[in-house]
């Protein structure tokens, strides 16, 4: 069940609100009713909420400041904003501040239940996105593991010699790839072998290609770096080595079934 808390000064406003909405039914534990946003914020501090309901024009410290700290403190908790105060200025700080909706007074129940009830499913669905994404994830890692820790040499094929060959060569990768012009031929020249020859070894004991192991390695670290959500995609392609976002695009969706985008928004 989501937790809720309530924030409003005036004291008819806040009962009713506590009072003539059906919470439980909407799967809303509320928490309670903070009469002023410091004394929200030390209700917060004791407990976690998921949802806050908090009116704009309030003393000590108003709606906006109050969102403000929250988000800093507790960037899941979602906001929604309760005011007679309908003016631009506090709608734009409002989109800035991410707040989910904005509902004005006089309260009407029925609206405010409608709002809470959409602000709880939109966080009920982003959070199972979130629970997707990491299994995808997972999923992914367990399907292709990460080189010579998940990829023990006795399970490896081929000779004791080109197992160690295989090893050099995945060691120099893992090492050289967020370069752009990494190459088979770079690689092998590494190693000190032909090119053909080095991606025959290195085919025959892990079953990919030099070429393929760039990618995947490539494409774990743009994994990785997605899940920070202040790491621009041409920045992530740059750090990995990829000059051509669209080719990027293709790789990533190939490899797990996902755009950057839509892999990134499972996180948010």
């Amino acid at each position: 069940m989501l937790k809720l808390l309530i924030a409003e000064d005036v004291k008819t406003v806040r009962d009713t609100l506590v009072c003539s909405i059906p919470w439980q039914q909407l799967g809303i534990s509320l928490l309670g009713a903070a009469e002023n946003g410091e004394e929200a914020l030390a209700w917060l501090e004791r407990e976690e909420a998921d949802l806050l309901l908090t009116d704009i024009g309030m003393p000590r410290m108003n709606g906006l400041e109050l969102i403000a700290e929250v988000k800093a403190r507790q960037p899941e908790t979602r906001c929604i904003i309760l005011s007679g105060l309908n003016e631009f200025e506090h709608a734009r700080q409002a989109v800035k501040l991410q707040v989910l909706d904005y509902v004005l007074k006089p309260i009407d129940p029925d609206e405010i239940e409608r709002v809470v009830s959409n602000a709880a499913g939109q966080l009920l669905k982003e959070r199972e996105g979130r629970r997707e994404a990491a299994f995808a994830l997972q999923s992914a890692k367990e399907k292709l593991p990460n080189l010579l820790d998940e990829l023990p040499p006795e399970e490896w094929a081929g000779s004791l010699k080109k197992k160690k060959l295989a090893e050099q060569a995945l060691r120099y990768m893992k090492n050289h790839f967020t370069r752009g012009d990494l190459s088979v031929s770079d690689v092998a020249e590494a190693i000190g072998l032909s090119d053909k020859y080095l991606n025959l070894v290195v085919k025959e004991v892990t079953g990919q290609t030099i070429t393929q192991w760039i990618i995947r390695l490539r494409m774990e670290e743009a994994a990785r770096l997605l899940e920070d959500p202040m790491i621009k995609i041409y920045e992530l392609c740059e750090r990995i080595g990829y000059a051509d976002q669209d080719y990027f695009r293709e790789s990533f969706k190939k490899q797990y079934g996902l755009t950057p985008t839509e892999f990134r928004n499972r996180f948010l």
